[in-house]
């Protein structure tokens, strides 16, 4: 899967988001499942879920962190993948 990074990603309706900290853990009410997110995996949740676009998410973390864009697009464009594959978030335009 690509993810175009003009798309919007949205939490799916049956995820909780709990912050820990400075981490978070998703929990999936379907499947009863867990996922754990680090503190920089639980920041860009939050920026995926109330920014227009993964672009803008994408920005405010190149601003927030000292990374390479070209690294950060693609662990979180993995990351993104992942939470996609396990029906955490979906992605579209509205």
């Amino acid at each position: 899967m690509t993810v175009s990074l003009d798309e919007r990603a949205f939490a799916t309706p049956h995820v909780l988001c709990k912050d820990l900290g400075d981490e978070a853990v998703l929990l999936d009410l379907e499947t009863e499942t867990y996922f754990g997110l680090s503190p920089v995996g639980s920041r860009f949740w939050k920026l995926l879920t109330t920014t227009p676009t993964i672009r803008d998410a994408i920005a405010v973390m190149l601003e927030e962190y000292d990374v390479a864009p070209d690294e950060l697009e693609r662990d979180m464009g993995a990351l993104i993948e992942d939470l996609v594959g396990r029906g955490l978030l979906r992605i579209g335009r509205g």
